[in-house]
């Protein structure tokens, strides 16, 4: 039999729920490398500035305070130094884990994520999806499996986001929050109607798609607290319902975030594979990543990927079925008792 993954063990996994852990107690991310304090000398006092790189690579500074030796300056001096240190420890782990072949993104994707962060959309109800959401999964669960490297940053708003930024921002100008220079664009499938995308100029391959539940594949509906619109994709509603915390970490960012759970995420992506029309290379993906987390979620909870198959809405049964079909083999060679059990929904399903 093939494995379609390894188990990380459980002492590195322990460390990774620990900065997990952490990683949800974090309110503002600082978005950029750790950087370092500078002292410049301005007449008679001394003042304070972080030094650093934001997330284009450019070299930046912002004003910290002073001067040196009032308890002002000693206490924002102080706050500084800290948040530096803790930066320069998220740098730290994260390179460990990326060495243990932990799902790491690219820094560029974990700005973006921190910007959203900053502003409250996770905690407002937006949810990660899609292959980004497949890694934290993957980290979440303790196991080790091939990924597909990814520059698409797919989220879901279900219900209104109630945010508290003011004044209100667009979604584009909070994500160019990040330092990036995000800008608009058309998806390609609807484009005669109001179907964005956001990405950064030039042959940058970052996009960064805001999607929500409905019947009509790639509809555009309108997200008034955002003021952007999002592409209708469906059955969403049963992929995020009961989502979960989990954490993006890339090279200078852990950013806490919300993902489908893994038996949801699983039978959904069954679900999208057969659902795509000449993509078979995204097909492929969504077959592999479906047939991972089935038999990992199987091996950790016994019973989740029966409620979920069954809970999944009559209307797209037919094509979960198929999707289901696609990924037999895959299950199969990683587990019989796995592939079995799949061979039980999938006949148990066409009977009803």
């Amino acid at each position: 039999m093939t494995p379609l993954y390894t188990n990380f063990p459980a002492t590195i996994h322990t460390e990774f729920e620990n900065l997990s852990q952490w990683a949800q107690t974090q309110e503002a991310i600082h978005i950029g490398s750790p950087g370092s304090i500078e002292q410049r000398q301005i007449g008679s006092n001394t003042y304070f500035y972080h030094r650093f790189y934001n997330a284009n690579g450019k070299l930046s500074e912002r004003y910290i305070g002073g001067p040196a030796g009032s308890s002002e300056g000693n206490l924002t001096h102080g706050n500084a130094q800290t948040q530096i240190e803790q930066a320069n420890m998220v740098v730290q782990n994260v390179k460990m884990f990326r060495k243990l072949d932990f799902a790491i993104l690219d820094d560029r994707a974990g700005a973006t994520l921190a910007a959203l962060h900053n502003h409250g959309l996770f905690a407002a109800g937006l949810t990660l999806i899609g292959s980004h959401a497949y890694g934290a999964i993957l980290n979440t669960l303790g196991v080790k499996a091939p990924r597909y490297l990814t520059e698409d940053i797919d989220t879901v708003r279900s219900n209104p986001l109630h945010i508290a930024t003011t004044p209100a921002l667009n979604l584009l100008e909070i994500l160019k929050t990040s330092g990036l220079p995000f800008i608009k664009a058309k998806t390609g499938l609807k484009p005669a109607e109001n179907s964005e995308t956001y990405k950064l100029p030039g042959n940058v391959k970052l996009l960064f798609d805001l999607l929500t539940s409905g019947s009509n594949l790639g509809k555009p509906v309108l997200i008034p607290e955002l003021d952007a619109y999002a592409q209708s994709i469906p059955h969403l509603n049963f992929l995020i319902k009961d989502r979960m915390t989990a954490i993006a970490p890339s090279k200078n960012y852990v950013v806490p975030i919300y993902v489908p759970t893994p038996a949801r995420f699983a039978v959904h992506k069954l679900f999208s594979a057969a659902s795509r029309v000449n993509q078979p290379t995204k097909s492929d993906k969504d077959i592999v990543q479906a047939a991972t987390i089935i038999c990992a979620v199987e091996d950790r909870y016994p019973g989740d990927i029966t409620d979920m198959f069954k809970a999944f809405p009559k209307s797209g049964r037919l094509i979960l079925l198929k999707g289901s079909e696609l990924a037999l083999q895959l299950i199969q060679s990683h587990s019989e008792q796995c592939g079995n059990l799949v061979e039980q929904l999938i006949a148990e399903l066409k009977q009803k």
